[in-house]
């Protein structure tokens, strides 16, 4: 069988704990024909002497040693770097599982395409769900960039957009010049992977779990972003131009991310240890009004059904303006 090149990159920023079980999940793959390009992020703790110990002298292993930049523009160098037939994306907390670069050059073979969307299992809170369910809806039946488009925008039974989560065709990312917004915090990764859906001219969904994302105290999650709104209103607002504005049967589900916008703001706001009880209120109240949340509200209140439990929970108190009653109990549940 044809053994295509894979480009694995992996951004790394302060990870000396788990940076080496991910490296080792790579190299340990039966499948031989790889590169992985690590990124430093201008790590300060023991990250670079681990890497240069363990792996500097590994022919399959390329280390870049940069002064602290940001994962997106890691990632970008990490593109640059790569020779690949073809490229992922591994984050240091996260491992491949076995023959996985097995599984994915066997589809690339067979089928040609472009981009391969594929399975994923979540270690570490078991409140986090992954969309095995979905991939392998999409399995059946035929496949255009519509349908994934839609899946990906949808805010129930969706798919979700982690970069890590797919396998890109390198000459198509190059080629359409598809790179991460540096100035992005949040969401930088899922707007990445719809450029590159949009582009793809064969996608390939795969409903194989074959990659871990491990969960913990560090993930992003879990803290307070500043720029999430900032962030996620300039990526809707990018959809809303390039997608949306072509296909406007899509509206009812650009209404849906806008919802789900505003619920991430509000939990994001609730994070902030800086801010007292009240000014947080009048923060989210404030906002709220600023920026136009209330048509969102009020399309997705009329279709609650198209929404998880939590989150109809959520837009029914938001649609009489009890955002006070919600941000309540979601302070006694993190306590």
């Amino acid at each position: 069988m044809n053994e295509n090149k894979i480009s694995i990159v992996i951004p790394v920023f302060n990870n000396e704990k788990n940076i080496e079980q991910c490296v080792n999940s790579i190299l340990s793959q039966q499948y031989n024909n790889f590169e992985i390009v690590i990124v430093n992020d201008g790590s300060y703790d023991g990250t670079r002497n681990l890497l240069e110990k363990h792996y500097s002298n590994n022919e399959k292993v390329k280390i870049i040693n940069t002064e602290n930049q940001g994962v997106s523009l890691a990632r970008n160098q990490g593109i640059d770097e790569a020779t690949g037939n073809y490229l992922l994306f591994v984050d240091a907390d996260d491992v491949l599982v076995e023959n996985a670069l097995s599984s994915l050059n066997e589809r690339f073979v067979a089928s040609n395409a472009d981009l391969i969307l594929f399975g994923f299992s979540v270690i570490g809170d078991k409140n986090r769900k992954n969309d095995t369910v979905v991939l392998q809806s999409l399995e059946k039946g035929s496949i255009n960039n519509d349908r994934i488009i839609k899946s990906i925008l949808s805010t129930k039974d969706n798919l979700l957009g982690y970069v890590w989560r797919a396998a890109y065709s390198l000459k198509l990312i190059k080629t359409n010049k598809i790179n991460f917004q540096k100035d992005l915090k949040i969401s930088e990764d899922y707007l990445f992977v719809i450029q590159a859906i949009i582009k793809s001219k064969r996608i390939l969904p795969f409903s194989q779990e074959l990659y871990e994302y491990h969960l913990g105290e560090s993930s992003m999650s879990n803290k307070y972003i500043p720029s999430l709104l900032s962030d996620m209103l300039w990526v809707n607002n990018w959809i809303k131009e390039n997608i949306i504005s072509k296909n406007p049967t899509l509206d009812f589900n650009f209404q849906s991310i806008v919802m789900n916008t505003y619920i991430l703001f509000v939990q994001n706001t609730m994070r902030d240890k800086k801010q007292n009880y009240l000014k947080k209120i009048i923060h989210i109240y404030q906002s709220k009004k600023k920026y136009r949340f209330q048509k969102a509200i009020h399309n997705s209140y009329k279709n609650l059904n198209c929404f998880c439990t939590k989150s109809k929970f959520a837009i029914i108190l938001f649609r009489f303006n009890m955002e006070f009653i919600y941000v309540v109990l979601f302070t006694i549940k993190n306590m």
